[in-house]
């Protein structure tokens, strides 16, 4: 375990390195801290699971590097999801499509569903311009824990079984981002969080 703090200016390339060398590491969001992995890779998606001690029924969202990206994701962009991603995106707001046939049944839990976030947060948009794939953003607790703003409020037994840890000291925010479903081409609340529902309701 490897800890590095955010003022140092190579923390971010060293966390995109432990990505694309199969890692799995903590990292600061504009919401909460979170697991950071290959979402791509169906291994390493299991290895968060296990670190989280996660129920397999249960699928984790990932972090895109840009706006393209959901196209290999998603398979189509309802237009209410367009207007929300005009007006949220980047920011706190995951958003629930079809995943498409490449996404793999283990991130998705086999509910043939992606939950995508494009992040406003300065290191997950530097970290994700360089890995270049998406990432997993679950938060870096055992399930069922509080969500952690701050390395000291993560579990001993998360601590010790990534690969690096970035520090950005306490965030601002403790509450995950809020979660909403369009896959039947309308807006369905799945978990309120850092966006007051009322104002999704008003976007769209």
């Amino acid at each position: 375990m490897k800890i590095v703090n955010t003022k140092r200016k190579r923390s971010v390339t060293e966390a995109a390195q432990a990505i694309l060398a199969g890692g799995v590491i903590i990292y600061p969001t504009e919401t909460i801290y979170g697991l950071g992995a290959n979402a791509l890779e169906p291994k390493i998606v299991e290895r968060v699971y296990d670190i989280k001690e996660r129920r397999r029924s249960n699928p984790i969202l990932v972090l895109i590097p840009d706006r393209n990206a959901l196209d290999e994701l998603a398979l189509g962009i309802p237009e209410v999801a367009e207007k929300l991603m005009t007006r949220f995106w980047p920011g706190p707001l995951t958003i629930v499509f079809k995943a498409a046939p490449m996404v793999s049944r283990i991130l998705t839990a086999g509910t043939g569903k992606i939950g995508v976030r494009l992040s406003s947060d300065t290191f997950c948009t530097e970290l994700l311009s360089i890995c270049k794939i998406p990432i997993t953003s679950t938060s870096a607790n055992l399930s069922g824990d509080p969500n952690p703003n701050s390395i000291s409020t993560i579990n001993q037994k998360v601590l010790d079984a990534v690969d690096l840890i970035v520090d950005a000291g306490t965030l601002i925010s403790q509450t995950p981002s809020t979660v909403v479903d369009v896959t039947k081409g309308k807006v369905e609340l799945v978990r309120e969080g850092a966006i007051e529902y009322r104002k999704i309701l008003e976007a769209v």
